[in-house]
C-alpha cells in the first residue's frame, strides 16, 4: 500500500499469477481438444498434486462462469481470458507494478507456434534476461537479515527459503540467483525481492506468513490478510 492509499504490486507476484493462470489455460486447451463432455474436461483438469487441481478448477470457473454446455463458447471465453481478462484481473485496483529485478519471465505470454500453444513460466541459470543478481547484490545486507529471520520460523518452508537465500547471497556468482534458484520450490522465491522493493513508509499487504519474519527484519510495516 502506497502513502497515497493506492496499491502497488511486483513482477514477482505477476510471474506467479501468470504461471498459475496461463498453465491452466494450456491444460484447458488440451482438455477441450481431447474431451467429448465437461465431465471429461474436469477429470483432466483435476490431475496433479497439491493445490494444482483446485487452482485449475478455480481458473476454469473464472473462464466459463459455470456455463459449459457448448465447447465452442467455452473456447471463445478461454481465448478472451488468456488474451485480456487474466491481465485485467491481476491489475485490478493496482496503480503500479514494480520491477526491481527486471523479470522477463513475468512479461511472457502464451503463444501459438506451429499449431501448438506454448508457455514457459521459468528461466535457466544461463539466461541473461533479468537484473536479479545485481538487485540482490546491491541489497545484500538487508537481504541477509531477512534470510536469517526466516531461519527462526516454525515453518519448514520458511527456514528452507532462508537457507537457500543465504547460500546464494554468499555465493556471489550471478548465476547463483537465477533459474531454479529463483523460481523453483527449492529456490529463494520472490518474497525477499517483494519486500526489498518496498519503501519504509509503505505498508506491505500479504497472505503469506513468511512476511511476518521478513518485514520486521527489514523495518517494514505489513498486514497479513
Amino acid at each position: 500500500m502506497l502513502r497515497s492509499g493506492a496499491n502497488a504490486t511486483s513482477t514477482q507476484a505477476e510471474r506467479e499469477w501468470n504461471r498459475i493462470v496461463y498453465t491452466v489455460c494450456m491444460s484447458f486447451r488440451n482438455a477441450l481438444a481431447t474431451s467429448t463432455d465437461w465431465t471429461d474436461v474436469v477429470r483432466k483438469l483435476s490431475l496433479g498434486y497439491g493445490r494444482a487441481a483446485s487452482r485449475a478448477m478455480q481458473v476454469a470457473h473464472w473462464i466459463t462462469g459455470s456455463d459449459t454446455t457448448d465447447f465452442r463458447i467455452v473456447a471463445k471465453r478461454l481465448d478472451d481470458f488468456q488474451r485480456i481478462r487474466a491481465r485485467v484481473m491481476f491489475k485490478s485496483g493496482i496503480r503500479s507494478i514494480r520491477d526491481g529485478t527486471n523479470c522477463d519471465v513475468a512479461r511472457r505470454r502464451p503463444h501459438l507456434r506451429a499449431g501448438t500453444w506454448r508457455y514457459k513460466p521459468q528461466c535457466k541459470k544461463t539466461d541473461d534476461i533479468c537484473d536479479q543478481p545485481a538487485f540482490l547484490a546491491a541489497r545484500k545486507g538487508r537481504a541477509e537479515r531477512a534470510a536469517k529471520a526466516l531461519l527462526t520460523s516454525e515453518r519448514k518452508a520458511d527456514r528452507k527459503m532462508g537457507e537457500n537465500a543465504l547460500t546464494v547471497l554468499r555465493d556471489g556468482r550471478p548465476e547463483a540467483t537465477k533459474g531454479k534458484a529463483c523460481h523453483a520450490d527449492k529456490g529463494i522465491g520472490g518474497d525477499l525481492a517483494i519486500a526489498l522493493e518496498c519503501e519504509e513508509e509503505e505498508v506491505l499487504l500479504t497472505t503469506d506468513e513468511s512476511f511476518d519474519l521478513i518485514c520486521p527484519a527489514l523495518g517494514l510495516t505489513h498486514i497479513r490478510l
